[in-house]
């Protein structure tokens, strides 16, 4: 599987470079997925998206229309990681974005996969750079 990144979902993470960030900046990823490809269209920055209850996840996930094909999360410790660990998960993307000094965008992207645990599973991802 791999991930297809629009230059507009770049765009998005990129401007995080110049807002003020709280340690938990996350929120959701939507696009669509063809085949064994996630294309992502749009960053939704929502900074509770680890801790939402599941039926407003559902709630949210109709707003969006069937869009909603994942999340990301902004220098991602193993703690927050293991809290979208979880089965409304599932079969979801996860772009974990970091910010080096110079405050560049590094992204590694994978997919919430399950074999007796829930865990990370790397994807190849492309992007506009």
């Amino acid at each position: 599987m791999n991930v297809q990144l629009s230059p507009e979902a770049f765009q998005c993470l990129e401007v995080l470079r110049f807002i003020p960030q709280k340690p938990r900046t996350a929120g959701f990823v939507l696009g669509h997925r063809r085949g064994r490809t996630f294309f992502v269209e749009k960053i939704f920055p929502f900074e509770k998206v680890f801790s939402l209850p599941l039926e407003n996840f559902h709630s949210l996930a109709q707003v969006f229309g069937g869009k909603l094909i994942g999340f990301f999360s902004l220098n991602s410790g193993q703690k927050k990681i293991q809290r979208i660990l979880k089965p409304l998960a599932y079969g979801k993307l996860f772009l974990d974005v970091h910010l080096d000094t110079r405050k560049r965008v590094s992204l590694k992207s994978y997919i919430i996969d399950y074999d007796q645990e829930f865990y990370l599973s790397p994807l190849k991802l492309t992007s506009p750079k």
